[in-house]
Parts: structure tokens; C-alpha cells; sequence
């Protein structure tokens, strides 16, 4: 039984009938970009934070690095490889912030690595000596046959688009309880609310990071920081072509002879992942992610929403509004309300 007598089964059941739904916190990326082009166009600026990105070297990442800097933010733009496979992508993001003279730098940091991410953050906070913003946005995709995946590619999915996530905050959530003050965003999915065929690798860490983060927004309320999940619908960038058909094709290549006869006796199912890999949804202007964070970064502490979704995606609405009423009744029932606002420290 929860503190005020009521059952969490009974909490849970009552949720559908009492409007405790409309307290959630959901936002639709367009409303949220519409709203920050908005505020550009009336010439103010926001006041300047310190934001880390991950997965920069293209895609959401490399637009939202751009957009914040150009809005005045202090960002370190990171991404793996610096001087390898991503030189280029390195080198146009610094020749940009040159250009344009933008509060830009470029750090390396792979989201997979333990002593990488450590020595990126640990840099970061040595040149700007405080971190306002982390958006976890590093994340890999490539649909197959579920049966067909070993343990070992489970855990490389999870590996970039669960742990390395959880490494990222593990490394800066200190600096932002210290400061009292903080804001994490993580790139989730739409399919991080629902599941489709041939993508349970990458829906299942995304299952996994939607209700940890929504764990994490709880339990770091009461200290000042901040957790927002992003669900974007269809965008076209990189994260499909070039670089989902690569992963799908290793993915190919890299099956075992026992694995391929597994494949093959799926018959026309083995090609179904395939669909998964063309571009399709209702936006194809992913710089609506850009400013929707944007939005997110300016907006003041306890005015942000828990979860952002993209165009197409609204009936999440309803699932996460009815999650969040669950939680929030459950909560109120134990006596644990005080999770529920952001609490600036004194």
C-alpha cells in the first residue's frame, strides 16, 4: 500500500478516469522549433550556457553544435575519431566556427570508451569550469533478424546507445549536482514507446534509456538538474545514409555461416529490415531537432518538458501522458512528491 492507502494497483487503474494525464509533460517538436525560430527572429539572445554534444561529426549532432553556438551558447562539439575517420568532419565544424566566430571547439570522445569519456569531459570542464547542458545524441542503427544477432552484437548495440549514454552522465552529473544547476538531454526514439519488427537491438536499448531516464529526471529534481528525452519521427540525415546502410551491410558480412542458414530460413521475412532503412516519416528537416533543443536549452529550470516528439508521432501522447500519470499518482501515494519538481539548490 502507498502512504495515503491507496494500492499502486489501484493508482494505476484510477489514472484513466481522473485527468491526472494532463499533468505530464510532452511537447511536440514542432511547436517547440516553431517557437525558438520565433525567438530568433525578435533579435533577443538567451543567456549563454556550456553545452556538450555528442555524435557530432554529422546528423542532429552536428546541426545542434551549430545552431547553439550561433545562438551564443559555449559548445564543445565531440565526436570519436578526431583525427582518423571524422578529420574532415572535425575540421569543418572548426573552419565553421572561425568563419563565423563562434564559441566553438571540437573534442574527441568515444561514447563506448570509459577513459575517452572521462578525459573528454575532464577537458571540458577544464577549459569552460562548469557543464549547463549534455546532449547525449551519439547513437548507431541497423535493422535484422533478431534471432540472427549473437550476444556480442547485443552488446555493441547497447554498448552506443545505452551504456555510453549512462557513461556520459556518470561523467558529468557531478559537476551539474555541484553546481545545483543542469541540463541532461538524451536522443531516444519514437520507437524507444512502441516496437516494430527487425529493430529489437536498437528499440530494446531504447526501451531501456526511455525508463532510465525517466528514472533519472526523479531522482535528480530535488538537486537542480534536469532530464528531457527526445523522440524524433522520420528525419532524414546521415543516421540512415550513409551511416545505417554501412552498419546494415557489416551486419551482412559479418554473419557466421550458422547464422546466414538462420537468416535464410526466414525466406522473404530476411529481407523485411530493409524497409527499415529507407527514409519515409511526415518532416524531412531534421534542423527542426536543432531548434526544438534549442528551445529546451533557453527555456527556464522547471518549465521544460519531460519528453519532446516528432511529427507523426502524437498519439505518444496519450502513452506517455498516461506513463507519466501512473508514475506521478504513485509517487504522490508514497509520500515522494518532492521528485516531481525541480528544486533549485540553496
Amino acid at each position: 500500500m502507498s502512504g495515503n492507502g491507496m494500492s499502486r494497483r489501484s493508482a494505476m487503474g484510477a489514472v484513466a478516469g481522473t485527468g491526472l494525464a494532463a499533468m505530464a509533460g510532452t511537447v511536440l517538436i514542432g511547436d517547440a522549433a516553431a517557437a525558438e525560430r520565433e525567438y530568433v527572429a525578435s533579435e533577443r539572445r538567451p543567456r549563454p550556457r556550456t553545452v556538450l554534444i555528442t555524435g557530432c561529426s554529422s546528423g542532429f549532432g552536428r546541426l545542434t553544435a551549430l545552431t547553439l553556438a550561433r545562438s551564443g551558447h559555449r559548445v564543445f562539439a565531440s565526436m570519436r575519431n578526431t583525427r582518423s575517420a571524422n578529420a574532415g568532419a572535425a575540421r569543418e565544424l572548426l573552419s565553421l566556427s572561425r568563419e563565423e566566430d563562434l564559441a566553438l571547439e571540437v573534442v574527441d570522445i568515444d561514447i563506448t570508451d570509459e577513459r575517452s569519456v572521462e578525459r573528454g569531459v575532464e577537458l571540458v570542464r577544464r577549459r569552460a569550469r562548469r557543464i549547463d547542458v549534455l546532449f547525449n545524441n551519439a547513437g548507431t542503427f541497423s535493422p535484422a533478424v533478431l534471432e540472427t544477432l549473437t550476444i556480442e552484437d547485443l552488446k555493441k548495440s547497447f554498448d552506443t546507445n545505452l551504456f555510453g549514454h549512462l557513461r556520459m552522465n556518470r561523467a558529468v552529473l557531478p559537476t551539474m549536482r555541484e553546481q545545483g544547476d543542469g541540463l541532461v538531454i538524451q536522443m531516444s526514439t519514437a520507437l524507444g514507446r512502441f516496437v516494430l519488427p527487425f529493430m529489437g537491438s536498437y528499440t530494446g536499448a531504447k526501451w531501456a534509456l526511455e525508463g532510465m531516464t525517466e528514472s533519472l529526471r526523479y531522482e535528480l529534481a530535488p538537486l537542480g538538474v534536469e532530464v528531457v528525452v527526445v523522440e524524433p519521427g522520420g528525419y532524414v540525415t546521415e543516421f540512415l545514409e550513409p551511416n545505417g546502410r554501412r552498419y546494415y551491410r557489416e551486419y551482412l558480412d559479418g554473419l557466421s555461416r550458422r547464422d546466414e542458414r538462420r537468416r535464410q530460413q526466414y525466406g522473404e521475412l530476411a529481407q523485411r529490415p530493409e524497409f527499415h532503412l529507407e527514409p519515409g516519416g511526415a518532416s524531412t528537416n531534421p534542423q527542426e531537432i536543432a531548434d526544438a533543443v534549442a528551445s529546451v536549452v533557453r527555456a527556464p529550470r522547471g518549465q521544460r518538458p519531460l519528453r519532446l516528439i516528432g511529427p507523426g508521432m502524437e498519439f505518444l501522447t496519450d502513452i506517455n501522458e498516461m506513463s507519466e500519470g501512473v508514475a506521478r499518482m504513485v509517487m504522490e501515494g508514497d509520500g515522494w512528491g518532492d521528485l516531481l519538481e525541480i528544486t533549485a539548490r540553496s
